[in-house]
């Protein structure tokens, strides 16, 4: 069982405040609030410590926010690697009112620095046992030369690194062609694969299409309460419903789905790629009525 690595380049200082209400004009006392450090690659490994799989994020906390957020890393006892030299990390703030309403509001993008860019691949190069490296979210200036040393990495890894991607904005497509082993995004990531002529077809047609674009054994395609379309290499699209529930809030259920999928694929291969897909599907729509990603009840599954 290879330990998941998951990658997420922009992590968010998050403070959450619970509001009587609010609104244009008013100002709003909160009753409670509550400090997370959020991130695709924070929330996916989270889910999998849940899960019992081996798993540590890497991420580059750095500035004001840097150190509060390591700090409560460590604190929620999650396994991480951190490469702070020149980063600086965003902060973000959700307003929630018991109606449930919810504002969210992220800040300026964090700035990832050349050398901890260069300090993470040299971490990733020396790791010889065999793992799974699931690049999560936004690699944010995906263009500028700080990304340099992972851009020339990653399409010469070794055989032992599987590369997982759930990914989104101008990176996707480069990460789409570094023959990784699963790509799970959205409806509207795919979209970012096409041109605006054919990006409106149906998710089944752009899905064949794509299969002809890059090389990926395994694509998953979700949109949210809709159907989930898999395309196996050599096969044709399937979709299944996910489960239909009366969402409290859509924030890390992505990811939710992403881990159980990983944690599935890898560490329990004796169970098929529908049941992992069914569990995946089960545990996304738990998180989508609980208040805290990745915080509901388990059923325990074989």
């Amino acid at each position: 069982m290879p330990p998941i690595i998951t990658l997420t380049a922009n992590i968010v200082a998050e403070t959450t405040y619970y509001v009587p209400e609010c609104g244009p004009g008013k100002t709003s006392r909160a009753i409670e609030e509550r400090f997370q450090v959020g991130g695709k690659g924070i929330n996916v490994s989270k889910m999998l410590q849940r899960l019992k799989a081996e798993t540590t994020t890497l991420c580059f906390p750095g500035g004001d926010f840097g150190s509060i957020c390591e700090r409560w890393l460590t604190d929620q006892k999650r396994f991480f690697k951190s490469f702070p030299s020149g980063c600086i990390t965003r902060s973000g703030t959700i307003i929630r009112t018991p109606d449930g309403k919810e504002i969210s509001i992220l800040g300026i993008d964090s700035h990832v620095s050349t050398e901890s860019v260069q300090d993470c691949v040299e971490y990733l190069k020396n790791l010889h046992e065999p793992y799974v490296l699931a690049i999560c979210g936004v690699f944010q200036k995906w263009e500028n030369s700080n990304w340099a040393a992972l851009r020339n990495w990653l399409p010469n890894r070794g055989e032992h690194v599987h590369l997982a991607v759930d990914a989104y904005g101008p990176s996707l497509p480069w990460f789409a062609r570094q023959k990784p082993n699963v790509i799970k995004i959205n409806r509207q990531e795919l979209e970012m694969l096409f041109d605006e002529d054919v990006k409106a077809s149906a998710t089944d047609v752009l899905m064949k299409r794509v299969a002809d674009n890059y090389n990926c054994p395994l694509w998953i395609v979700t949109d949210g309460e809709a159907k989930i379309w898999i395309l196996k290499s050599g096969s044709y699209p399937q979709a299944t419903q996910p489960p239909l529930v009366e969402c409290t809030s859509p924030i890390g259920c992505g990811d939710v789905f992403f881990a159980t999928l990983l944690d599935q694929q890898y560490n329990h291969p004796e169970n098929s790629l529908e049941f992992a897909i069914e569990l995946a599907a089960k545990y996304a729509s738990k998180n989508a009525v609980s208040s805290e990603i990745a915080a509901f009840n388990l059923e325990h599954t074989n």
